[in-house]
């Protein structure tokens, strides 16, 4: 069996059933490499009695370790935000069900649902994209014009350690019309110190922000209802 359980993106947001999975795993792995590692596992681990082995990239994608184990033993994978939003994390599921590996997912809170408290109505995001420190692929302002055609949000991902003024300046670089553009930067979603700016994005290209991880969304058309809610928090 292959548990692959949601830590949320921040302590006590692991689920009471996430924690019983956890209880009846003979394995527990955790990784942090899509996201920084600010849960703390020493209290998962006196709540649960198990011991959490914290995982590499290349101990999870290349060596494949998680799958090793759950061919032998109950396993318990823990990963930020929720289980399936990582592209990396639906491989290891999609890996398991072809090896006839026993798979139970234990969803929690992510990046996807924390948007709303920007005011944004969830239902309209378009395609999200991720925008790497050290590269600027053109499909990047491809999907968010594409996104804005139809009058969509766009949610921007960045890098674990990219500041989000550093990356508004990359995406100016990229297409000097995004400088205008209305723009929201979501700093540590989920966090107890939490942080939502808005304005042009030209402008928060010049701003100093706080601790990552941080997101962007390009606005695209807003409602009567979010555009009450942008104004109330200017």
């Amino acid at each position: 069996m292959l548990y692959l359980i949601g830590l949320g993106l921040d302590n006590n947001e692991i689920t009471v059933k996430g924690l019983e999975a956890v209880k009846s795993a003979e394995k527990v792995y955790a990784e942090f490499y899509t996201n920084t590692e600010n849960i703390d596992l020493g209290k998962i681990e006196e709540k649960t009695g198990k011991e959490i082995d914290v995982l590499g990239r290349e101990d999870v994608e290349q060596e494949d370790l998680v799958l090793e184990s759950a061919e032998k033993r109950d396993t318990a994978f823990l990963v930020s935000g929720d289980p399936l939003t990582a592209t990396t994390h639906y491989g290891i599921k999609h890996r398991a069900e072809e090896k006839d590996i026993e798979t139970e997912v234990v969803h929690a809170p992510s990046i996807f649902t924390a948007i709303a408290e920007t005011g944004l109505n969830v239902y309209k995001f378009g395609r999200t994209v991720t925008l790497p420190k050290n590269a600027s692929p053109s499909s990047i302002t491809e999907y968010i014009e594409k996104n804005n055609s139809i009058g969509l949000h766009t949610l921007i991902l960045l890098d674990i350690d990219f500041p989000a003024s550093e990356a508004a300046e990359k995406l100016k670089e990229m297409d000097s019309e995004l400088t205008e553009r209305r723009a929201i930067v979501l700093e540590r979603a989920n966090r107890e110190n939490q942080k939502v700016t808005k304005g042009k994005l030209g402008m928060l290209s010049e701003k100093d922000f706080g601790e990552t991880p941080h997101s962007i969304i390009i606005v695209g058309e807003t409602s009567h209802m979010e555009e009450e809610f942008l104004d109330s928090h200017e």
